[in-house]
């Protein structure tokens, strides 16, 4: 995390640099190239640094809130619980899906 601070520190601080030196020059904009490349630089350092750094906790927090966002899941579970089964797609058995019917 310390890297990419500094990385995000130093793009804005030359940048800020680089845009002030051609706002007094005045000449064409050409301090948006380096803000652009360097942009692209520091957006796949910062997306390198997310994936390095995904561990099994972020996942179930990040499932765990996507589950309660979805309208579906939350909507199932709902109509689940009103029918007497258990919330989470299990069935009494303590297995997922639907029991087969009996011939006859």
């Amino acid at each position: 995390m310390r890297a990419f601070r500094r990385h995000l520190l130093a793009f804005v601080v030359v940048n800020v640099l680089l845009t002030a030196v051609n706002v007094v020059m005045g000449a064409p904009w050409w301090a948006f190239w380096p803000l652009l490349a360097w942009a692209l630089a520091l957006m796949v350092h910062f997306l390198v640094y997310r994936a390095v750094t995904v561990d099994d906790a972020w996942v179930d927090e990040r499932t765990q809130d996507l589950r309660s966002k979805s309208y579906d899941l939350g909507h199932i579970d709902s109509i689940r619980e009103r029918a007497g089964a258990p919330a989470g797609g299990q069935d009494k058995t303590g297995e997922g899906g639907a029991q087969p019917k009996k011939a006859g």
